[in-house]
């Protein structure tokens, strides 16, 4: 850490910080005022919320000790995995319910009219403009932090995890491209319940780090 190029870190902190607020609705950070529509971009919040909090952790490194960080991240780790393995179900449950009634109303010959009313005015535009405006941070999330410090691509935790942000997002932007426009919602609703398998994994991840850091932070002080 003595050779980090700080305002490079904190560049990358703002991008991480940007991509997580845009994913959670804040309209006013996307040209032209379009809000998020759909289920995929909130749940990348999930995967990206897990990476922003790693670049705090690499933050309060350079102002915190490492003794009190020691004692104080193993039980907010695991605290925000739970938290985090929550709304991961909250919002894939929530996901797949919308996905089977729009299954039920397409294989349905009266529920097509009715699904056309509720699902099929999706805003492929503005999720298209969301999510390039995404990538753009999550590449600029990169490059800084590779220019804060090359050191960095050798924690291989960090890299899987960027690597499972970018792909997410590549992914949503493939499905939705991928069907005509009546039916975006449906792969749509597919894409929010991947990326909820993809951190609910992360968040077991999370969850067995913070309970081994707990114990060990629990031992040392006994």
């Amino acid at each position: 850490m003595d050779t980090l190029r700080r305002p490079f870190f904190l560049g990358a902190a703002l991008c991480s910080l940007l991509v997580v607020l845009v994913e959670l609705g804040q309209a006013f950070l996307i040209a032209g005022g379009q809000a998020r529509p759909g289920f995929g971009v909130r749940s990348l919040a999930l995967i990206d919320g897990v990476l922003l909090y790693n670049v705090i952790l690499m933050g309060l490194a350079l102002v915190v000790p490492e003794r009190v960080q020691g004692r104080l991240q193993g039980i907010v780790t695991l605290l925000l995995s739970l938290l985090l393995l929550l709304g991961v179900i909250v919002l894939g449950l929530t996901a797949f319910v919308t996905l089977t009634v729009m299954l039920g109303l397409l294989l349905s010959f009266f529920g097509f009219p009715v699904y056309l009313g509720l699902f099929g005015h999706f805003d492929r535009s503005g999720a298209a403009a969301t999510l390039a405006l995404l990538m753009t941070l999550k590449v600029a999330f990169v490059i800084l932090l590779v220019l804060a410090q090359q050191r960095f691509l050798q924690n291989r935790s960090l890299v899987l995890l960027i690597l499972t942000s970018i792909v997410s997002s590549l992914l949503l932007a493939w499905l939705h491209a991928l069907v005509p426009g009546l039916l975006v919602s449906v792969t749509d609703a597919i894409g929010a319940i991947v990326v909820a398998i993809l951190a609910f994994m992360w968040g077991v991840l999370l969850l067995i780090g913070g309970a081994v850091a707990t114990v060990k932070s629990i031992r040392l002080r006994v």
